[in-house]
Parts: structure tokens; C-alpha cells; sequence
């Protein structure tokens, strides 16, 4: 059933709009507060981010001596790594520690070395050398020997007799004799 109003039109119309204002006015002012509260949280949260700011600013000069220092010990490093590789490019790779360890072993009984020059000629290239012996054996043989054994040894490519006399001090069959040899580097041997 439908219910009676007896109040006129313009007072129910009137009395829905207090009620819409009086709702809009609490609205309103519901919004306002939480602008108000937002407005002073966003304040804190500058507040922090500029002390956190000013606290930073103050490492950044302790630690910009130390990041200074990095770069030039960097800077120096690749200074270093460049000489090492240029004295690498340049440097002989024949070792004269193996070449005389391979003479060594290569010296028949008796047999003595007097002098052993190891010479890099420009012309050659870094894995190339020539070694020139003189010593002293105790027969033609052992020279001959030693000849044999050095064209077989992997290191030395070529050998050559190049002077070879005998010795008048002992008495004995002693031989002096000059032999050069080519040297050729270990890994240029395998190609």
C-alpha cells in the first residue's frame, strides 16, 4: 500500500536537499581531512628523503679520494700491461737456459766448452738464433759425434763444423774445434 504524505511538495523537496547537502557537507569535509593528512604525510616523507640526501653527500667526498686512487691504479695496470706486451713482442723466445741445458746434454764424454755465443740477427726474427761453440774433444769422433747429435736434436736446425785442429799441449789426439748452429724456437720447430 502506498503510504500518504500530507506535507506539501516544496517541504519534502526542501527537506531531501538539507539531507543531500548535509551529506555533500560531511563528504566534503571528510575529503578535506584527507588532503590535510596526506598533504603532511608527503611532508615527512621530504623531510626523511632530504636528511637521507645530506647524510649522503657527505660520503660521497670521503669515498671520491679512494675512487680517484682506483682509477689511477688502473690507469697504471693497463700502463704496465701494454710494456709487458711489447717487451713480449720483442723479447728473443729462445730461453739460453734450455739452449744451454740441451748443449749440455748433448756433449759427448770429454768434450769441453770454452766459449758459446748465442746472437739474435735482426734478419732472423725472434725465433730464430745462432750459436757459435768453441771447445776442445778428445778425438776427430767426438767432434763428429757432437755434430751428429746436435743436427738431431729438435731444437737446433742446422749444424756446421767450422774450424776443427788438433791441440799440440797434451800430446794426445785432442781436437779444438768452432761449430755454429742454428736454434730455432720450440713452438716455431713444430710448424
Amino acid at each position: 500500500m502506498r503510504e500518504l504524505e500530507f506535507l506539501p511538495e516544496d517541504y519534502i523537496r526542501a527537506r531531501l536537499q538539507r539531507r543531500v547537502g548535509f551529506i555533500r557537507s560531511w563528504l566534503l569535509l571528510a575529503l578535506g581531512l584527507a588532503m590535510v593528512l596526506w598533504s603532511l604525510q608527503v611532508g615527512v616523507w621530504v623531510r626523511d628523503a632530504r636528511a637521507e640526501l645530506e647524510a649522503l653527500e657527505g660520503t660521497g667526498s670521503a669515498v671520491e679520494g679512494d675512487v680517484t686512487k682506483v682509477r689511477n691504479l688502473k690507469a697504471e695496470a693497463e700502463s704496465y700491461n701494454r710494456r709487458l706486451e711489447l717487451l713480449e713482442t720483442l723479447r728473443p723466445r729462445i730461453a739460453v737456459a734450455d739452449v744451454m741445458a740441451t748443449l749440455a746434454a748433448l756433449l759427448p764424454q770429454g768434450t769441453t766448452l770454452d766459449e758459446v755465443d748465442l746472437d739474435h740477427p735482426e734478419r732472423a726474427g725472434r725465433d730464430h738464433a745462432t750459436i757459435r761453440m768453441c771447445g776442445a774433444a778428445p778425438s776427430e769422433d767426438a767432434v763428429t759425434q757432437m755434430l751428429g747429435a746436435l743436427e738431431a736434436a729438435e731444437s737446433f736446425v742446422r749444424a756446421v763444423l767450422v774450424e776443427s785442429k788438433p791441440l799440440a799441449r797434451d800430446g794426445a789426439a785432442r781436437r779444438a774445434f768452432v761449430i755454429e748452429v742454428e736454434v730455432v724456437a720450440a713452438h716455431a720447430a713444430k710448424e
